[in-house]
């Protein structure tokens, strides 16, 4: 699931998570360490503690003791539960499925460990165990935030502070078409309270459709060779949701359907067809205008 042929989805994941604007930084800084497949930044000046440092090693046992993330598959199987209940009981109040709904609401497609992967097996695929372990500390302790002592996310994140400040300027590459994206990223930190309810009204009038279109522009950017820029432009929607104020409950209930499908088209309109790209395009538009 967590690969950037699915960065819209973890983007979901993350404009609804506590931390997700830290944590996608740190994935925006990886994709900056990467830029093209086989090529990585030098990063040989910044080492993290050794594998067997007993400080690295105290740091990592508090990370593993971080409550884990709801899953989707656990929240649907709850739901599933409540619907065979109504089933043998015949009846089914509204009430009963509030806490199905929020529930729902609140589960992730993916975790610490899905991230993990992938950093190691997509975008940092080919770098050196050393800049892994840069990446994969800091995103340990972007994903913890406070809910890590000090000292933790200290001893994981510091030495890739250190190493992100020679990458790279954030975002470090949005395609063909990057002054349109930044035109719809730029937007994203002024967002009102009306226009968040307008898109996310709008994003559910497409939602059965929706999920097809996204698959096939995730195509088009694999087939373009777009993932990178594509992801990008997903991971830096997040950060300008947060910087915005919208809710993981409005990210939940459709003003992320309608940034990241907006994103996702302006990226790749030259390979998608009308129906599609007006599909993606449609819920931003129905708030911003028309874009240009």
């Amino acid at each position: 699931m967590h690969s950037l042929v699915n960065a819209p989805t973890i983007g979901y994941d993350l404009a609804r998570l506590p931390t997700g604007a830290a944590v996608a930084t740190v994935l925006l800084e990886t994709l900056a360490a990467a830029p093209r497949e086989g090529e990585f930044a030098d990063l040989s000046a910044f080492d993290p503690a050794a594998a067997d440092d007993p400080r690295r090693a105290a740091a990592w046992l508090e990370v593993s003791a971080l409550t884990p993330t709801r899953k989707v598959n656990e929240a649907l199987s709850a739901a599933k539960q409540v619907l065979d209940d109504a089933v043998a009981t015949m009846q089914l109040r509204a009430h009963d499925l509030e806490p199905v709904a929020a529930g729902l609401a609140r589960a992730y497609f993916g975790d610490l460990p899905d991230l993990m992967r992938l950093v190691r097996e997509d975008i940092l695929s080919e770098a050196p165990e050393h800049v892994l372990a840069l990446a994969c500390d800091a995103l340990a302790a972007a994903y913890g935030g406070r809910n890590l002592p000090d000292d933790v996310r200290h001893q994981l994140g510091g030495p890739w502070i250190g190493a992100s400040r020679t990458l790279p300027a954030i975002p470090a590459d949005l395609g063909p078409f990057a002054d349109h994206v930044r035109a719809v990223l730029d937007r994203l930190p002024v967002l009102t309270e009306p226009q968040a309810v307008v898109m996310a009204e709008a994003a559910t009038s497409v939602e059965a459709d929706w999920s097809r279109r996204m698959h096939d522009a995730a195509w088009a950017a694999y087939l373009s060779g777009r993932l990178r820029a594509a992801a990008t432009a997903q991971f830096q929607a997040v950060r300008g949701l947060r910087a915005a104020g919208v809710t993981p409950e409005q990210a939940a209930r459709g003003v992320w359907n309608a940034v990241s499908g907006c994103l996702q088209g302006v990226v790749l309109h030259d390979m998608l067809d009308e129906v599609t790209y007006g599909v993606l395009v449609g819920p931003w538009e129905s708030a911003m205008g028309i874009l240009s």
